[in-house]
């Protein structure tokens, strides 16, 4: 009686070892922003992407997002690439929160699949507006988020036809990090404080 329970037990670990990634990140942002003249726009974009094996065209998926930096977020808007053909756009909710963005297209055979849906492409791109905080200078975050109860998304092989589903185990969210760039005035303040202080210590 005792063996086939270890069997099990190990075959449950090896399917663990063993899972395969399903990947949402970020890509397109600029390594600094310039908040110079008080604001600046700025475009990032969504990225679906699996490990070989999952499937070749993306066919659903859900997902928000968290933002937080040394800024203020005046905007901030979605909009889906050309090839997903249903939306659910949650808005903007302020404070750096982004409400849940579902995607996805109604093809299930490969004669069907949108150009555009496949592995490694475009889900679509936010458009965000930053004005200047507090700092002078830092960075900001763009944090990718998923639903625990949702998958966060679900592929579909070309030749196969067979459909792969993520789950919050084998799901990577990469996010996105940019550095603030203080105006050209602060920066003299900067300087200019750094100055006295020595001169002070002297």
């Amino acid at each position: 009686m005792k063996l086939p329970v270890c069997i099990i037990m190990l075959s449950s670990f090896s399917a663990s070892v063993f899972a395969q990634n399903y990947i949402l990140r970020i890509e397109g942002g600029p390594e600094s922003i310039d908040l110079s003249s008080g604001s600046a726009t700025i475009s990032i974009d969504v990225i679906g992407d699996a490990e070989e094996g999952l499937g070749t065209h993306m066919l659903w998926g859900t997902f928000g997002v968290i933002a937080s930096g040394d800024a203020s977020i005046e905007s901030m808007t979605w909009e889906s690439a050309p090839w997903s053909e249903f939306t659910h756009n949650g808005g903007y909710a302020g404070a750096g929160v982004y409400n849940t963005i579902e995607f996805g297209q109604f093809a299930r055979m490969s004669d069907q699949l949108r150009d555009g849906s496949e592995l490694g492409q475009r889900i679509g791109t936010f458009e965000i507006t930053l004005t200047q905080g507090s700092n002078l200078h830092g960075s900001f975050s763009f944090e990718l988020v998923a639903d625990p109860f949702h998958i966060a998304l679900s592929t579909i092989d070309a030749s196969t036809n067979a459909s792969y589903y993520s789950t919050p185990e084998t799901l990577v969210l990469e996010g996105f990090t940019t550095n603030i760039v203080p105006s050209p005035g602060s920066s003299f303040l900067l300087i200019g404080a750094g100055c006295l202080g020595i001169r002070r210590r002297r």
